[in-house]
C-alpha cells in the first residue's frame, strides 16, 4: 500500500467489511436491475402491457443512482475533474453503458415494443442549449440527476444547486412561447438516429447498425487510459484480461475524501480513485446494473431522464398560484397535464410526465441509502466547499456558484429538451444524433469553463497542481 494513504489498512477486518458490503451490494443491484429488465419484456409480450405502473418509479432508478453515487459522481470536484479531461472515468462508464446499452435494447426490441423518446434534432435548441448546460456543470459540479442524488447524501450545496434549477427551468417555461419558433422549429431535422440517416427501418438492420455503434463506443471503455499520459496498456481492457497489473493511485484524490469523509468506505475510497486490475473489474457488475436499467426503463415506460421534474415542480406550483396562467402556459402544457378546457384550467399532474417525479425521488432515495449504508459518505448537510473551487476562488461565494451554474444547467437542459439522463445516458443507447450533438457541446461548454474559470489545467496527475 502507498505510504501516502497509510491510514487504509487493508488486511484490518474493518477493510475486509467494507469490501463485503460494496460486493453484496452491486450483485444486489444487479439482481434488480435484471428483474426489471425481464419483467419489462414479459409485461410487454405475455401481457402485451407497454406502460408499467408510476409507482414503479419509485424503486427503478436504484440501479441508476446508487452507482453514481457509490463513484462519488455526486461530489462536485469529481465531476470538475471528469469534464476537465483529467479523470476519463466517467467516459469510460458511458461508453460502456451507451455502447453495451444500445446493442441490449435494440436486440429486445426486435421482440417488444420499447417506449422510445428519441429527441428532435432543432440544431439551435440542441447545439446553445448544450453549451449552457456545459458551462453550467463547469460552475456547479452537478447535473440534474445528481442534485437529487447529492440532496439524498445531505450535501448542503446541492441546496443552492436545486434552488437554482427550479429557477432555471422555471425561466424557460416563461419565454417558451416567444423562442420556440427560434430554438425548436428552426433546422429541425426530427427524431433522426444514425440508422434512419442512413436509410436503414428494419428492426433488424437497426440491431445491426447498433452493433456497430456500441463496439465503437465499448472501444472506448476498453482502451482508454483513465487518467491524462497513461498508455494504453493501462486501460479497463488491458487490467480485464490480465495483461497489466499496473495499479496507479491517486493517492491525492484518496486523502482529500477522507478529509472530506472521515468515515467513508475504505475499500470503496480506494478501489474508485486508482487504475488497476480490480477496479476495471468491478466496473462490470455496477455497469451492468446501470446499463441494464437504462433500458430497462425505455421497456417498462419511458426514458430515463431527471431535469423534467425541475420543470413539473414550477408548473404545479404556478398552478396553486394562478390556475389560468398555469394552465395557458405553452411550456406546462407539453407534460404538465395542464390545459384549458372551456375556458376552465384543468390539472391532470402524471397525463404527460409519466413517472419521472416518481423517478427522481428514487434518485434521491438511492443517494440516502447509499451514503449512509454504503459509502457511508453522508453529509448532514454540513458546510463543505469542494476543494477545486477553494484552489481558484473564494470559498464564500461556493453557494452562488451552485445556484447560478444549476441554473444554466436546467435552462440549457430544457432548451435542448433533455439532460445528461435524458439525452446523453438514453438518447445516446437510442442512438440519437440530436443527443450526440448535444453531448459534444456538453463537453466543449464545461472544459471551457474549467479550463478558463475554474483554471483546471491537465497533467498527468489529473489535478489542480
Amino acid at each position: 500500500m502507498n505510504e501516502n494513504i497509510g491510514s487504509i489498512n487493508i488486511s484490518s477486518d474493518a477493510y475486509k467489511r467494507d469490501k463485503s458490503l460494496f460486493w453484496k451490494s452491486v450483485y444486489a443491484l444487479l439482481i434488480l436491475a435484471l428483474a426489471l429488465l425481464i419483467g419489462g419484456i414479459i409485461m410487454q409480450v405475455l401481457f402485451h402491457v407497454t406502460k408499467a405502473p408510476l409507482l414503479l418509479g419509485l424503486i427503478v432508478a436504484f440501479p441508476l443512482a446508487i452507482p453514481l453515487e457509490l463513484w462519488n459522481f455526486t461530489d462536485p470536484d469529481t465531476l470538475f475533474r471528469v469534464m476537465a479531461f483529467q479523470d476519463r472515468f466517467l467516459m469510460v462508464c458511458f461508453g460502456f453503458a451507451i455502447g453495451l446499452g444500445s446493442i441490449i435494447l435494440y436486440l429486445v426490441a426486435i421482440f417488444t415494443h420499447p417506449n422510445f423518446g428519441i429527441k428532435d434534432f432543432f440544431v439551435p435548441g440542441i447545439v446553445i442549449g448544450g453549451l449552457i448546460f456545459g458551462i453550467g456543470v463547469g460552475l456547479a459540479g452537478y447535473f440534474p440527476g445528481t442534485i437529487w442524488i447529492a440532496l439524498g447524501q445531505g450535501r448542503r450545496d446541492a441546496i443552492y444547486a436545486s434552488f437554482g434549477g427550479l429557477l432555471g427551468a422555471f425561466t424557460w417555461s416563461i419565454i417558451f412561447g416567444n423562442v420556440k419558433w427560434f430554438f425548436w422549429d428552426t433546422l429541425n431535422f426530427g427524431p433522426i438516429t444514425w440508422a434512419s440517416v442512413a436509410g436503414i427501418s428494419s428492426k433488424f438492420g437497426v440491431f445491426a447498425v447498433s452493433l456497430v455503434f456500441g463496439i465503437i463506443l465499448l472501444l472506448v471503455f476498453l482502451l482508454l487510459p483513465r487518467y491524462p499520459k497513461s498508455k494504453v496498456k493501462d486501460s479497463c481492457g488491458y487490467h480485464m484480461l490480465g495483461k497489466s497489473e499496473k495499479t496507479i493511485t491517486f493517492d491525492l484524490v484518496i486523502s482529500e475524501d477522507f478529509e472530506k469523509y472521515p468515515k467513508a468506505n475504505r475499500y470503496l475510497t480506494k478501489l474508485i480513485n486508482e487504475s488497476s486490475k480490480e477496479n476495471a473489474r468491478m466496473t462490470i457488475p455496477l455497469g451492468l446494473a446501470f446499463t441494464i436499467t437504462a433500458v430497462a426503463v425505455i421497456i417498462l415506460h419511458q426514458i430515463f431522464g431527471e431535469s423534467t421534474t425541475f420543470s413539473w415542480i414550477g408548473a404545479q406550483l404556478s398552478y396553486l398560484a394562478n390556475p389560468t396562467w398555469a394552465a395557458s402556459n405553452a411550456y406546462f402544457q407539453l407534460f404538465g397535464g395542464l390545459h384549458m378546457v372551456n375556458g376552465v384550467p384543468v390539472n391532470h399532474p402524471f397525463s404527460e410526465i409519466g413517472w419521472e417525479p416518481f423517478t427522481d425521488l428514487s434518485s434521491f432515495l438511492g443517494g440516502l441509502i447509499a451514503a449512509t449504508l454504503i459509502s457511508k459518505r453522508y453529509m448532514a448537510f454540513k458546510p463543505q466547499v469542494p476543494k477545486i473551487w477553494s484552489h481558484s476562488h473564494n470559498p464564500k461565494y461556493r453557494p452562488i456558484g451552485a445556484f447560478l451554474g444549476a441554473f444554466m444547467v436546467l435552462f440549457g437542459a430544457r432548451m435542448a429538451n433533455g439532460c445528461a439522463s435524458g439525452h446523453i445516458l438514453s438518447g445516446n443507447i437510442q442512438m440519437a444524433i440530436s443527443s450526440f450533438v448535444f453531448m459534444i457541446f456538453v463537453l466543449l461548454g464545461a472544459w471551457v469553463t474549467l479550463r478558463y474559470f475554474m483554471h483546471l489545467k491537465i497533467n498527468s496527475q489529473g489535478y489542480t497542481k
